[in-house]
């Protein structure tokens, strides 16, 4: 067992076979979807009762109890048209069901007997809405559907109810006119799910149902709502003048021209995350991918600041400053030996900040964590673990390009009900929700450390947000 995996507990149930109502249990009842998509429900039912009361009325050893379409291609052709008579007893009915025939249908042939009409390209109109009216499985359409075929299966004989469970029975029996209908449609929607799990029939006809609608219908697009922006606002000019003003804070604050870590720090994660800041405002992308990753990066530092000033002890302060400078010359010491050099980073640059406070030669490079600890931890130890949860996990899926950020950009559903809400490529590109209101909140809380460790500094970029600055 993998205790990094948080399995849920349905998941844990022994040989639990999955199934699915639009993958599998819809195309089986499309003749269904058809009906009670386009009659009026209590007209619907009251065909659907017909199909019931013949089942549970017939004689013979071919007794129907499986009304899906592959169930009913396997019943004798006379028991088969007879069910069928009763589903075209009228004109309206004909014209509904005519979609079907758009479809290889199992006992096809039999169909369109029966219907005796061909189909015509409005008729994918008919289908789609049909669809779309099924395809929640806990739609009053869908249940419907179910219910039809429960029921058959109970009239059938091929389930039975214990004596105790009478009340039970009698409301699917009557549904949905007996019983709340908000305990009874999830039992004939579990039940029905039940029968699915349970079925050792060999049924190729749902997957040729939803090939054939994917190759003979197009895409569509839903329309994109627009992304409303952020309502706080912060001007470019305010943040340059928070910028300028913690400069001078930090330059007052100095008191020895050597080494000095825990000043250098707190004042340089602070200028470095509003040097983020900076760059989302000047180029308008705090509501793209990198705002994002930007957003992920101020987590960061500022989880590691407040574990830092937390601790407070000159070993995690040395030991902060260390690692980085140890990433550096890592970083010098490998990109040293290409011969094509990267163009982002400048080789000289991390030689120069290797050696910055002692010689690299002299330099350790410690390959795990300043604190030996993840940034979860580190959260917690600071106390502020509920920065960690509100802002980390997600943030993270953009930075590391895992799939949820991936498929939240790059992809939306199909408008089209008969692709089962498929993903589809955007046509352009995604714009997000904006990340200033989270990145002020985490500014601040840095400005709010920055004023504990060297008072005073006052200021914050949501001060004068009131004047819309």
């Amino acid at each position: 067992m993998n205790k990094r995996v948080l399995v849920p507990p349905l998941a844990t149930i022994p040989r639990l076979k999955v199934t699915s109502w639009v993958n599998d249990g819809l195309p089986e009842l499309l003749w269904a979807a058809l009906l009670v998509s386009h009659l009026p429900p209590a007209n619907a039912l009251a065909l659907l009762r017909k199909i019931v009361k013949y089942a549970a009325e017939f004689h013979g050893d071919d007794r129907p109890s499986d009304i899906t379409h592959t169930g009913l291609s396997s019943l004798q052709p006379a028991v088969r048209d007879e069910i069928l008579d009763i589903l075209v007893e009228a004109d309206e009915h004909r014209n509904i069901l005519r979609p079907l025939l758009l479809f290889d249908i199992p006992s096809r042939k039999a169909w369109a007997t029966k219907i005796r009409a061909h189909p015509s390209e409005i008729d994918w109109q008919a289908v789609m809405f049909a669809v779309g009216r099924t395809l929640d499985h806990q739609s009053r359409e869908s249940t419907d559907c179910r219910w039809v075929r429960l029921l058959c299966m109970m009239v059938s004989g091929r389930i039975k109810f214990p004596l105790k469970a009478k009340g039970m029975a009698e409301e699917i029996l009557y549904y949905p006119d007996r019983g709340d209908l908000r305990g009874v449609r999830p039992t004939i929607r579990a039940m029905e799910l039940g029968l699915r799990e349970m079925d050792k029939t060999v049924r190729s006809w749902p997957a040729q149902f939803w090939q054939q609608c994917l190759r003979e219908t197009p895409c569509y697009c839903f329309p994109e709502s627009e992304v409303v922006g952020s309502t706080i606002h912060v001007s470019l000019e305010r943040v340059k003048q928070l910028y300028d003003l913690l400069v001078g804070h930090c330059n007052r604050t100095r008191t020895t021209s050597s080494k000095n870590i825990r000043h250098d720090t707190v004042f340089g994660v602070s200028l470095y995350c509003l040097s983020i800041v900076l760059e989302l405002l000047r180029n308008n992308i705090s509501q793209s991918i990198l705002a994002r990753i930007a957003l992920r990066t101020i987590v960061d530092c500022f989880i590691s600041l407040k574990y830092l000033v937390t601790r407070d002890t000159s070993e995690l302060w040395e030991s902060y400053r260390v690692f980085g400078a140890g990433q550096a010359k890592l970083s010098y010491l490998k990109l040293d030996e290409l011969v094509q050099k990267p163009g982002y980073v400048d080789v000289n640059t991390l030689q120069r900040l290797a050696n910055e406070d002692i010689w690299e030669e002299l330099l350790p490079i410690d390959l795990g964590h300043w604190a030996g600890k993840d940034l979860r931890t580190l959260s917690i130890g600071a106390g502020v673990k509920d920065v960690y949860d509100r802002f980390y996990s997600w943030t993270s899926t953009f930075s590391h390009g895992h799939w949820g950020a991936i498929r939240d950009v790059g992809f939306t559903v199909c408008a089209n009900p008969l692709h089962r809400l498929h993903r589809i490529p955007r046509n352009s590109a995604r714009v997000l929700s904006d990340v200033i209101p989270d990145v002020c909140f985490l500014i601040d809380g840095l400005l709010e450390t920055v004023s504990q460790c060297y008072p005073q500094f006052p200021h914050r970029l949501q001060n004068n947000l009131n004047k819309r600055t």
